[in-house]
């Protein structure tokens, strides 16, 4: 937005402060002082004294329900390089400070119930982006570190956004999603050699996103924040989520020392038709295993069901990846969370995933994360 340079800032708050107390002294009853600032103070007398003013104000942004603006004031020679964010609520007398920012502001961005907002600022090739209670002015302590300004949910609860990272040099892509008030965020994909860029969440749940490889060639898909499951249980219940869905009549086998590939030490619990491995640290499942045709995936997908059935059901939604091993993953379907859907079947001794024909069936599904699986995609 084109910058405004004009009256200080002050003066033209002087000005309309004048109009007011006038408007008071000709007769206004205390009843009707509410009414007469909200009439006073109003969105065009707010714009007035921001176009007005001689400071240089700039990204102007307006709540949904235009009843709060934020912006960003040119800081002074005592802010050492940093400008300051207000924020000038309709019907009160003075914006109120909310913080000290980077003059490399990417923007504001509002939820839709106009409650909260956050204010985007350049760190690196990204940005890192504060959240704010509008009423309250208090922080959400994760700060959502992203591509660009994160996409708020249509219920106003959560953020989608994109996020690069660089590890050994490889380059992984991550679309994650934060839950107002949680401490971190969660995986909804995540790739080596794709970036995400979040466009929309619209209201039927769509989050809708580009996806990018290496050579700049662009996806555009959408996905929907959900948690895939076996038999109702899905990576990153709780025992007590577990046993919501299952009952307790399990058997617990505690850790042991080796841990093998999983993050750490496992409780594993045996149920008739599943097998529920839970994280001794984290309390949170890690994987879920089951060989009985009563465990259904939440598609639908059952053991004893035909490949065909499993293909016509999950290849239009999900992608089977490479192996960091090399060849493709025929029957391995990565799914929401990050995490992966397995699927063996009733193949040969010496049949490999390439030669799964229509008619082969379902021996075992398991949820899990590939890095549990030794593998990473």
């Amino acid at each position: 937005m084109k910058q405004l340079k004009k009256k200080p800032l002050a003066r033209s708050l002087a000005i309309i402060a004048i109009v007011s107390l006038f408007a008071l002294l000709i007769g206004c009853s205390p009843s009707s002082d509410l009414d007469d600032k909200q009439s006073q103070f109003t969105k065009e007398k707010i714009m007035e004294a921001l176009t007005s003013s001689e400071a240089e104000i700039f990204q102007i942004t307006w709540s949904p329900d235009e009843k709060n603006v934020v912006y960003i004031q040119q800081g002074d020679a005592e802010n050492e390089g940093l400008d300051e964010a207000y924020i000038w609520k309709v019907g009160e007398e003075q914006p109120h400070f909310v913080k000290k920012v980077k003059p490399t502001v990417h923007g504001f961005s509002w939820s839709p119930d106009n409650k909260y907002f956050l204010i985007s600022e350049k760190l690196g090739e990204g940005a890192e982006s504060t959240i704010f209670n509008a009423s309250t002015l208090q922080q959400e302590a994760f700060k959502p570190q992203s591509i660009s300004i994160p996409v708020w949910s249509p219920d106003s609860t959560a953020l989608a956004y994109g996020k690069e990272e660089n590890h050994y040099g490889q380059s992984w892509g991550f679309l994650e999603i934060y839950t107002l008030g949680d401490n971190e965020s969660e995986y909804l994909w995540r790739a080596k050699d794709y970036i995400y860029k979040v466009e929309a969440w619209q209201e039927d749940g769509n989050i809708i996103y580009t996806e990018l490889d290496l050579q700049g060639k662009e996806n555009k898909k959408a996905a929907k924040n959900i948690r895939p499951s076996i038999s109702g249980v899905h990576l990153k219940d709780s025992k007590e989520q577990v046993k919501m869905a299952l009952g307790e009549n399990y058997k617990e086998t505690p850790p042991n020392e080796e841990p093998g590939h999983f993050p750490e030490q496992v409780y594993r619990w045996d149920y008739d038709n599943c097998t529920i491995y839970i994280g001794a640290e984290s309390g949170e499942v890690l994987a879920i295993y089951t060989e009985h045709p009563d465990a259904e995936t939440n598609l639908g997908i059952k053991v004893g069901d035909t490949a065909e059935k499993v293909f016509a059901t999950y290849r239009p939604q999900y992608m089977e990846p490479e192996s960091i091993h090399g060849g493709k993953l025929y029957g391995i379907f990565k799914v929401e969370g990050a995490a992966a859907m397995f699927f063996d079947f009733d193949l040969s001794e010496f049949a490999t995933r390439e030669d799964i024909k229509p008619e082969n069936k379902v021996t075992r599904i398991i949820l899990t994360y590939p890095e549990i699986m030794d593998d990473s995609f």
